[in-house]
């Protein structure tokens, strides 16, 4: 007989597609209160109730200002892509910080008008998470603007087109809304493939069709995606097709917007980063004169970053950095330049940072590819984006979605949502406070193929070929097997995209692996090639928690079975470890226990389940000071409590058991500091946490023997500070 728990209400959702489970950011919160606060004071003053009319009407804010510019706002829902109706508070940074209540807008957008200045803008809508973003107004034009909020509460739709992707093995599942300039939806709009697809988009826009994966590119981890082109269609709209779209064993949501009018058929080039960077003789990232010296400009700030053996802070930062888990904050939003020609953009668009990474991914990274490959890539892009945010392309966006920056589009592809979920937070620093430039290319192999008929993109070939690396640059060389003899479509500074696709699908390798790889070259870092992890495994803004296994794409470091080690009693090797999807508490997986008696014996019941492996050196390093270990666990039995151990100086400690409540997630955890949650277990071991830095040796599990099979439900074991 076997204790099934009952799962934890599933979250219900309207029709628009998934997005990760988020929480409102702690900036805008802080945000809030400071507009509250400041608001409040603000109608005491003489004449607030008048300038509060002006500012909270459909009049400008400012009619009277000569200096004042015109703001067009779109608020938009990120997953659907419909307009919402939206509260927004514009607060003016500076000595006067004036608070603009612009009120609701309409679903159209809203123009408003605001004297030249800095300013925070904060949009609220119900049933949405807050976001807060940066907006400058001066004598240069405006761009129109929109802002695009994530729903509070997650939607499982693109996850189940995925899963009905995956049952047809060959299909690609579209899906996606339609609507006009105003946010209104297109009810009808026909929709075709080219390879014969026909349907119409329903009352809110929403259309859904598959298409065929040819039988011999699905066989092919390193083939290009084959490609299909749509066609979107409705009376009294330009048509748009959309080209060279990639076809994957997976889902993807497009958002479409229709022009008004008729004739010429807007075309508009869907192609990846990737097959372009095969077919054209300026194929990684090409850029303009002007973009180049940008560029020049971003790697000189960076070289007082580089390390340098003869430099004691250097080394000692890179020492830091490899030896603990650094917490480094990451940004709440994203300002992304939008119809792009080099950096030079014609929109802007904000998201959720998180929002960013998942729905971006896919544009730079090849969904079909590995799941630590996707990972890997996600940190990747994370870094790189949170690196612009700090340090702005200009006032009015943070980053352009062109690959004179980083490859972007509104869409979401199942496989790319989840790896950026998986390692959610995660990024490189070199310092231990801010966000790396975590460059990548295409191919960084640094060797020209002779017969591929293309020049290379990296100017320095001095590593040869197997190596990766670009010294002029200050990168060093890397041994880079897996890119031998393969053309150079990379500047061979940073990150190899295929490299991780080969590190992950032919040898292995994990996600963190493969970024330290590239980064760091595996803890010998030197020159530019010395960023480390920082939030490792998770986190989010503001760091503090650090997830070591959050099971999204996987069982992380607990692939050992319940019975792999030795010390474990009382359970049969049919017991089992796996990730389960169907049941969590943070995410979209847990890790699954399956707890069975064993027969021969009448012992209560001891489980170690080993993180990785049971050696040390395959797990993470936690600092003691301040930190506290824990996971959330939910099983359906009675009777079972759980407990750590872990691998210290002087051989390994093992904490306090905590029971475990039936029928609910809860969190425990224990202090590493504290020697009241520590006993001695085995060698040397003393009963308190003795080394400045250790590792987890296994989570344990114990109960009085029972016949009865029992489930577990693990969840984001993690370290806080």
């Amino acid at each position: 007989m076997t204790e099934h728990p009952q799962a934890p209400e599933a979250s219900r959702a309207p029709r628009p597609l998934r997005s990760p489970r988020r929480v409102p950011t702690w900036l805008a919160i802080v945000a809030l209160l400071l507009a509250g606060a400041v608001f409040a004071q603000w109608l005491r003053t003489p004449g607030a109730s008048q300038r509060l009319s002006s500012a909270g009407s459909t009049a400008p804010a400012a009619r009277s200002a000569s200096n004042s510019r015109a703001l067009d706002i779109r608020v938009r829902d990120s997953v659907s892509g419909r307009a919402l109706d939206s509260h927004l508070v514009v607060i003016a940074r500076g000595a006067e910080a004036r608070v603009h209540d612009l009120g609701i807008t309409t679903r159209g957008g809203r123009v408003a008008a605001l004297s030249e200045g800095r300013y925070d803008l904060i949009v609220t809508a119900p049933g949405y998470d807050s976001l807060s973003t940066r907006v400058e107004i001066d004598a240069a034009p405006g761009l129109p603007l929109t802002v695009w909020l994530s729903p509070s509460m997650p939607s499982e739709a693109l996850d189940l087109l995925a899963l009905k992707a995956a049952a047809c093995a060959q299909c690609a599942v579209f899906s996606g809304h339609v609507y006009d300039r105003s946010g209104r939806a297109v009810a009808g709009a026909l929709v075709r493939s080219s390879q014969g697809a026909r349907t119409t988009a329903d009352g809110e826009g929403y259309f859904e069709f598959s298409a065929q994966l040819p039988r011999a590119l699905a066989r092919d981890s390193e083939a290009l995606p084959a490609t299909v082109e749509i066609t979107v269609s409705a009376k009294g709209y330009r048509s748009q097709r959309l080209t060279g779209l990639p076809l994957l064993n997976d889902s993807r949501h497009l958002i479409v917007d229709l022009e008004a009018g008729a004739g010429t058929t807007e075309v508009i080039d869907r192609s990846h980063v990737q097959l372009r960077a095969r077919q054209r003789e300026d194929q990684q990232r090409p850029r303009s004169a002007a973009d180049t010296l940008q560029a020049e400009s971003d790697g000189a700030a960076d070289q007082d970053a580089a390390f340098d053996p003869a430099r004691p802070a250097s080394v000692a930062t890179a020492q830091r950095l490899a030896a603990q888990a650094a917490s480094v904050p990451v940004p709440s939003s994203i300002r992304v330049g939008t119809n792009c020609s080099g950096r030079s953009c014609t929109g802007v668009s904000v998201y959720g940072f998180e929002d960013y990474v998942g729905r971006g991914l896919d544009e730079e990274w090849i969904p079909s590819w590995d799941a630590d490959s996707l990972a890997a890539g996600a940190v990747a892009y994370r870094s790189y984006a949170a690196y612009y945010v700090a340090h702005p392309v200009n006032s009015r966006y943070d980053i352009c979605n062109s690959t004179s920056c980083q490859a972007f589009n509104a869409d979401s592809v199942s496989a790319t949502v989840a790896a950026a979920a998986a390692t959610r937070g995660v990024l490189l620093t070199r310092d231990g406070r801010t966000a790396a430039f975590s460059e990548y290319s295409s191919e960084n192999n640094a060797w020209d193929d002779p017969s591929d008929g293309l020049s290379c993109v990296n100017n320095d070939l001095s590593c040869g070929n197997g190596r990766n690396g670009s010294p002029r640059n200050n990168w060093p060389c890397l041994s880079d097997e897996v890119g031998r003899n393969r053309g150079c479509f990379g500047h061979g500074r940073g990150m190899s995209q295929w490299g991780t696709q080969r590190w992950a699908a032919n040898q292995g390798r994990d996600w963190r692996w493969i970024a330290n790889h590239y980064f760091n070259n595996n803890n010998s870092p030197g020159g530019m090639r010395n960023a480390f992890l920082a939030n490792e495994g998770g986190g989010g803004p503001g760091g503090g928690a650090v997830v070591l296994d959050g099971f999204e794409i996987g069982v992380g470091h607990f692939a050992s079975a319940p019975t792999a080690s030795g010390s474990t009693a009382g359970v049969s090797t049919a017991s089992l470890a796996q990730q389960d999807c169907a049941t969590r508490k943070n995410g979209s997986c847990s890790l699954r226990v399956l707890l069975k008696d064993d027969p021969a014996v009448a012992t209560a019941w001891a489980v170690r389940l080993l993180s990785g492996g049971g050696t040390p050196a395959n797990n993470v390093e936690l600092v003691r000071d301040g930190g506290k270990v824990g996971f959330w666990v939910y099983t359906g039995a009675s009777g079972l409590s759980a407990s750590l151990s872990i691998d210290d100086s002087d051989g390994t400690e093992r904490a306090v058991s905590r029971a475990i409540p039936s029928g609910q997630w809860t969190w425990l955890e224990w202090s590493l500091g504290d020697a009241a949650h520590w006993n001695a277990w085995a060698g040397a071991s003393n009963g308190t946490i003795d080394a400045a830095s250790v590792r987890l040796d296994a989570v344990w599990f114990l109960r009085e023997q029972t016949s009865y099979d029992v489930n577990l439900y693990l969840d984001d074991v993690q370290i806080l500070h």
